[in-house]
């Protein structure tokens, strides 16, 4: 079958201009392109079933653009969803009308700024916005504004709180959105909490509700000057942490754990935590062998919270058989400095210590969400809510 008379005239007038993207109204039966002269459209006279007379189009569309018939090759379509698509004709799949082209197109590496406006064009959809804003190319464009917006107006319908943590994450990346957008997003994370681990992660010494400085703040950094000169970890950890950008962080991340509504979510949280208190510990893995409650996930030692807890008291009290390691020299030294604040080394070593795969041994065991999750998890997260207090005012 072929197009009927019309549409075979219509279609090959619409193709001979620059015409950048294409979609289809299936149910309208209409084709919709984007043109340099603006937005163009073609009402279908189809003379068969409307099924398969959006084949027939799709057929022709595809010949015009590749070359071949038959459309997109779906059964590429997993491979392009993960950017495995490597051309330099991604302008041809958006001449399609096929939705996995545009989403091939969305998740290229290769995308251009252009392209990715036609993209948009083509398929707007919370996860396409998201695709194409974790591309820098497409952060730096004004269409990376244009996404930015959308996520954010999509935000309360978006029902996966992780969905809602990577749209957090990405619009709050560098000029994308304004001061007055970033406290409305803000605000919004006092009712949904998972907002502000998307905070934490890209902006965490720059929160837009700050709180003051520890109290004593000055007293610890010029107690630790010297410390601090020689790059102790430890001293470094603590200046950085009563400050008032530092205690900004602790007590948000310590409101995050306010109704966590999954896994995902929490073990997120966890390495915000550690990332923001991170501490280099080039031989803690050798001390996790000496301890039973060590896991091992894809080859290397992985700490438990009861595992942790003991590693913690061990590297204070300096009882194990490295005591020649460069951490333990740190913590040596950092200890007569400040002997009134045990508990706060003690913060920091456990801290800088906590990641996703402490909730490794509930989550083998429970598929669990929501307030059974947390019941199921406050073991882990008491320790820890524990140890954000201790260095807070």
């Amino acid at each position: 079958m072929a197009l009927s008379n019309e549409d075979s005239l219509r279609l090959n007038v619409l193709l001979a201009q620059k015409t950048t993207a294409i979609r289809i109204d299936e149910g309208k039966m209409i084709v919709y392109a984007l043109t340099q002269k603006g937005e163009a459209k073609i009402p279908l006279s189809p003379n068969v079933k409307n099924d398969k007379y959006i084949k027939i189009v799709k057929d022709f569309l595809s010949t015009k653009a590749l070359g071949i018939s038959g459309g997109f090759p779906m059964f590429l379509s997993s491979w392009n969803r993960m950017g495995g698509l490597r051309n330099s004709g991604l302008d041809k799949l958006l001449l399609l009308g096929e939705e996995e082209a545009v989403i091939a197109v969305v998740n290229n590496k290769d995308i251009s700024a252009e392209i990715a406006k036609s993209a948009w064009w083509a398929m707007q959809s919370a996860d396409n916005a998201r695709s194409m804003l974790s591309n820098l190319v497409v952060v730096q464009a004004d269409i990376g504004k244009d996404l930015a917006k959308f996520l954010i107006e999509f935000l309360p319908f978006e029902e996966d709180p992780l969905n809602m943590l990577i749209s957090t994450r990405l619009v709050l990346q560098k000029g994308l959105i304004s001061d007055d957008e970033v406290m409305a997003l803000w605000k919004k994370a006092k009712s949904k909490n998972t907002l502000y681990v998307g905070f934490l992660d890209i902006r965490p010494d720059n929160l837009p509700e700050t709180v003051i400085e520890h109290a004593d703040a000055h007293q610890v950094q010029d107690v630790l000057a010297e410390l601090v000169a020689h790059n102790n970890p430890y001293a470094l950890a603590l200046c950085k942490l009563s400050s008032s950008e530092g205690q900004t962080f602790l007590k948000t991340a310590q409101a995050s754990f306010k109704r966590i509504p999954n896994y995902d979510i929490a073990g997120a949280l966890l390495e915000s935590i550690r990332r923001y208190i991170y501490i280099n510990q080039p031989e803690a893995g050798q001390l996790l062998h000496h301890y039973e409650h060590a896991l091992t996930l894809e080859g290397e030692p992985q700490v438990d919270i009861e595992a942790l807890n003991v590693l913690v008291e061990t590297l204070y009290n300096e009882q194990n058989d490295l005591s020649c390691s460069d951490e333990l020299k740190a913590v040596q030294a950092f200890v007569p400095k400040l002997p009134n604040l045990s508990e706060h080394l003690k913060a920091l070593l456990f801290l800088s210590r906590v990641s996703q795969t402490l909730l490794a041994p509930t989550i083998a065991n429970s598929t669990a969400v929501g307030s059974l999750m947390r019941k199921k998890l406050k073991p882990i997260f008491d320790p820890i809510l524990l140890h954000l207090r201790v260095l807070q005012n």
